[in-house]
């Protein structure tokens, strides 16, 4: 439960309350489907669609109070309305209020590439709900997204961990302005979002804002490479920089590389298993594990926590579909991300052959087509048999690849890309899909589990004659 009523929500934003002051508020959606019985719906305005179109369907789905604007859609009977100037502003209003009713340690992760995975590893790494220690669901990190993962912190609440995410300069203080970290942990500065942020030196000065929030008493987490991109800026920092050692640093070695099967050789910690893909994976598990022991785990705890890390869905995601392996890695695609993604295909132990599907990496503004270009060009470094692209800038991977000599071919969309796979795919063949959510190369995975499965049913047939 929330904690309070819609009479004491509405007191606190200075809103006009307009039905029944004395219900109890369960919790905080913004999403009219995802509305659960005793909720506060907050009817967001938007360019799409509009909250307030919604408050009749949200009452039906149980809601007992909205956040709404003055005078805008309807007001259904039993629905008590409070009415704000700015819903977005009253959002995070709110949730600054329930955060100092918290007793909880906040842990701020932000970064362009891996910030949803570290954010959930070291919830795990910190000891989960069982430990009263809760993170923002998916990729919750935007002006909605961290308000509500405030929001959605129980009272008893000991550690808070939210993913701060901004696409243009200004959002970083805006969402500082909601939550402020004890704790910041920045996992990686590269080029993403460039749409908004314009160019690299832009997305640093913003990222570094998280690290500059952090009082005397917290700590600033940093591997080498983060570390040596904001040297220059560290000194004004209130809160002491602490390093966080890579694979090969400080005595820290793999000893298996196998998928979902890692072994590691510990300097403190000894003999180490996780159940982790790739290699950066593995960095951001270790990562999480080094600011749960600051925090106070035990040794024997960050062991056992380590072997039964769950990762995120999406995220280079495994599927067997008989002798074909297909890594999901679709959720979301940056320069970076992409060439963690083809080294791990690259690395894939027993493949028979590696087929790589890049699609088209959004936000990338003016410089798309030269860093579209530039992944092409890295793919044909490595040793693969075949690449797809999808979209615009799928294909303009597929062109730079095919120009530095490797088999490339590229597809309108992913329904193209399954059928061109389908037909040629083979037991021991290993699949990278890799492109931002938006072009949806996860539909590619019902067409070629049913290829996989007419491969399978084929060869029973033609061991039978």
């Amino acid at each position: 439960m929330l904690g309070l009523t819609a009479g004491e929500a509405a007191r606190t934003l200075r809103g006009r309350l307009c039905g029944d002051a004395a219900r109890p508020l369960r919790g905080v959606r913004s999403d009219s489907r995802a509305v659960q019985p005793g909720d506060l719906f907050v009817a967001l305005p938007g360019a799409r669609t509009d909250g307030h179109v919604f408050l009749e369907d949200v009452q039906a789905r149980g809601a007992v109070a909205a956040l709404a604007l003055p005078g805008r859609g309807g007001r259904p009977a039993g629905l008590t309305v409070i009415e704000v100037p700015d819903v977005l502003a009253a959002l995070g209003e709110l949730a600054r209020f329930h955060l100092g009713r918290l007793r909880a340690r906040v842990y701020g992760v932000t970064g362009t590439v891996g910030k949803t995975t570290a954010k959930d590893l070291l919830a795990q790494m910190l000891g989960g709900a069982p430990l009263g220690v809760h993170a923002a669901p998916a990729s919750f990190n935007s002006e909605v997204g961290v308000p509500l993962s405030v929001l959605g912190a129980p009272l008893g609440c000991r550690a808070l961990v939210l993913e701060y995410g901004v696409n243009a300069p200004g959002e970083m203080e805006r969402l500082l302005a909601i939550a402020r970290p004890h704790e910041s942990w920045i996992t990686a500065l590269t080029e993403v979002h460039l749409e908004g942020m314009g160019d690299l030196r832009t997305i640093v000065r913003e990222k570094a804002l998280l690290a500059a929030a952090a009082p005397a008493s917290g700590r600033v987490w940093l591997g080498s490479m983060v570390r040596a991109q904001l040297a220059t800026l560290a000194p004004d920092w209130a809160a002491p920089v602490c390093a966080l050692p890579g694979l090969g640093e400080r005595g820290l070695r793999a000893r298996s590389r196998k998928p979902l099967a890692w072994r590691l050789a510990h300097p403190r910690w000894g003999e180490l298993r996780l159940p982790m893909v790739a290699e950066h994976e593995v960095e951001i598990a270790l990562a999480a594990a080094e600011i749960a022991a600051a925090a106070g785990a035990e040794p024997g705890e960050i062991v056992e926590r380590l072997q039964r890390l769950e990762r995120p869905q999406g995220r280079l995601t495994v599927h067997r579909y008989g002798g074909v392996t297909v890594l999901d890695d679709a959720y979301n695609s940056s320069p970076a991300s992409a060439r963690a993604a083809l080294s791990t295909l690259a690395a894939w132990p027993g493949a028979g052959r590696r087929l790589a599907v890049l699609g088209t990496m959004h936000e990338l503004g003016a410089a798309s087509e030269r860093l579209h270009r530039d992944l092409g060009r890295a793919a044909a470094a490595w040793t693969f048999e075949r690449l797809i692209g999808v979209g615009a800038g799928g294909a303009w991977i597929a062109d730079s690849a095919r120009a530095a000599g490797l088999a490339a071919s590229a597809c309108a969309d992913p329904a193209a890309a399954a059928a061109a796979l389908c037909a040629d795919l083979r037991a021991g063949d290993v699949v990278l899909l890799k492109a931002s959510r938006a072009e949806r190369l996860d539909h590619m995975l019902e067409p070629l589990g049913r290829a996989a499965a007419r491969g399978r049913a084929t060869a029973r047939a033609a061991g039978g004659t």
